[in-house]
């Protein structure tokens, strides 16, 4: 028997008149539709006009559900794979069914669609040769900023991000703080009734941000410019440079050491990190602040 075809559709991310007309015709002839959640798909096909059988694959029951699916299209049925929006297997459910029935010899095919990627790219306003994405924002400022640095070390010309309603205003406080400099274009419920592009710097984007009384109101896509700026860890964490000047008095205070002393005691204790010279022009300078001169 002649296994049949795993297809995998795109869906609208948000307004169903998106729906191209070849993902329309496979939604309705396919044998058996599997879904992130059936709910959400089931509303999209009766809005389509669409009947046909669907069934769950979403992240919690997508190993289980593979040997199920496969053995379908091993008895010659077509199987249209959808996620709840966009394009299955981009931060979505499918990989694992999508890789399994390619290893059984099991024909797929993608039929192209929205994407929050693209439209989010599509409309940033940044010129670019390349670009990369990084899917969800991590949770902790750490992690996060580990991977605000690594998008700018891809060397990728634009950097595309996911981030929920609830988190997006903490993840832009960490995007002020170490990379200021960076040029954003966040986009909220594309396509749908919140819809509303911010641009910017983090600081500009965030402030606008916490000015709209609907910003925790659907999903957000990320695309942001970040140079070639070092990622900094925020002002306050950063370390206070060491003075030869301190060092000066400390060892005079705690030795009782003349200054002349101290300075050709510091000079070998400290070689290859102060020279003689500085700890010296450090002497000179502290007697005419003790002194009260205006210059050494």
């Amino acid at each position: 028997m002649k296994n049949g075809t795993l297809y995998v559709v795109a869906t609208p991310i948000g307004n169903a008149g998106d729906m191209g007309a070849r993902a329309r015709r496979i939604l309705s002839e396919a044998d058996l539709v599997a879904a992130e959640d059936t709910r959400i798909t089931q509303k999209l096909l009766t809005i389509l006009e669409i009947r046909n059988k669907t069934v769950s694959n979403h992240k919690f029951n997508e190993k289980s559900q593979a040997d199920y699916l496969l053995s379908e299209l091993e008895k010659g049925k077509n199987i249209a794979l959808v996620s709840d929006a966009g394009t299955p297997c981009i931060s979505d459910p499918g990989g694992i069914i999508v890789k399994a029935a390619l290893e059984r010899g099991i024909n797929v095919v993608g039929i192209s669609g929205a994407s929050a990627i693209v439209t989010a790219l599509s409309v940033c306003g940044f010129c670019f040769d390349s670009f990369a994405f990084f899917g969800f924002l991590p949770r902790s400022a750490k992690e996060l900023k580990n991977s605000i640095e690594g998008a700018r070390k891809s060397g990728a010309g634009v950097s595309v991000f996911f981030e929920s309603p609830k988190r997006i205003k903490k993840s832009l406080e960490v995007f002020v703080n170490i990379a200021p400099g960076a040029e954003l274009c966040l986009c909220n419920d594309l396509t749908k009734k919140f819809e509303r592009i911010y641009r910017g710097t983090p600081q500009a984007v965030l402030e606008e941000l916490r000015t709209n009384p609907s910003a925790e109101k659907g999903e957000y896509t990320l695309v942001a410019r970040l140079g070639a700026e070092p990622v900094l860890e925020p002002e306050s964490a950063l370390p206070e440079p060491v003075l030869p000047e301190l060092v000066l008095v400390s060892h005079i205070v705690k030795s009782g050491a003349t200054v002349k002393d101290a300075v050709k005691a510091l000079a070998e204790k400290h070689k290859g990190s102060f020279t003689k010279k500085q700890f010296y022009t450090a002497s000179l300078k502290l007697r005419s602040m003790f002194s009260g001169e205006d210059s050494v």
